[in-house]
């Protein structure tokens, strides 16, 4: 079977996200809006299913990952409807402007969510595709993880490397900048991937595309108007039509990738 080691890549995935929402989240997991919660348990039950699915055919059960395999089907929904609660976070928070950084970063933050959910349903539609080429299925399925990685590693980033501290309103351009710089880490891993096993690991480089694309807009479309305009339209939605469209589109992806 493909990436025996892939165990240990969620593992190091898992203990990144742990450590990364550690202060934002699973420390305050009582005092955090919905959203969070929206999207931080699927999310994370989607990595959990990711370490299940990578461990099962390494060690003997292979009837067992099939099953998990299918659960996915239904998990995906609520994971691009947590997805969509950020982004219905993002733009209302923006609008009543409850917080410096998102007034200042809310339309970076929106083009990199949106292309986030872009990459997950693409990324998931073909593991689906492929699931009975099991290299190229499992390459789209292990990919997944590294869409919004950045989001934890920069936190690392923040609380251990003294280079993008935020200590004040001062430097809050240094949240874009950690960001960059972790996605400039995933493509350093997806190209690891790449050199090791070649035109098998080609999922990866879909994935890659797409942290490529998120690097340049959001480096590039900072206090962009039409992003601007964009969140101010999708604040006045109500919040449970922008959760549900999220989950319709996850729905739609799991139905067409199975047939």
């Amino acid at each position: 079977m493909p990436y025996r080691h892939a165990p240990y890549y969620i593992l190091v995935c898992i203990a990144v996200i742990f450590a990364g929402f550690w202060e934002s989240y699973f420390s305050v997991w009582g005092k955090v809006p919905w959203q969070f919660h929206a999207h931080g348990v699927a999310a994370s039950i989607w990595v959990l299913m990711l370490l299940a699915q990578s461990w099962t055919p390494h060690h003997d059960q292979l009837t067992l990952h099939p099953a998990v395999g299918k659960s996915s089907l239904l998990l995906f929904p609520f994971l691009i409807g947590g997805l969509a609660a950020i982004i219905d976070l993002t733009a209302k928070g923006f609008v009543a402007a409850d917080s410096p950084v998102r007034v200042q970063f809310g339309g970076e933050f929106l083009i990199g969510l949106g292309l986030a959910m872009a990459a997950y349903v693409v990324l998931y539609y073909r593991a689906l595709k492929f699931r009975r080429k099991v290299w190229v299925h499992s390459g789209y399925m292990l990919a997944t993880p590294l869409i919004l990685f950045e989001s934890p590693l920069s936190r690392v980033f923040g609380t251990w490397l003294p280079a993008f501290t935020i200590r004040g309103p001062q430097d809050f351009h240094l949240i874009i900048s950690s960001i960059e710089w972790a996605m400039a880490v995933e493509l350093v891993v997806i190209a690891g991937i790449w050199l090791k096993y070649r035109e098998k690991a080609y999922p990866f480089l879909v994935a890659a595309l797409f942290i490529v694309a998120q690097m340049l807009s959001m480096g590039l479309l900072s206090d962009h108007a039409m992003l601007e305009r964009l969140l101010t339209v999708l604040a006045q939605v109500p919040s449970v039509i922008v959760v549900l469209a999220g989950m319709v589109l996850g729905a739609l992806t799991s139905w067409a990738g199975w047939q």
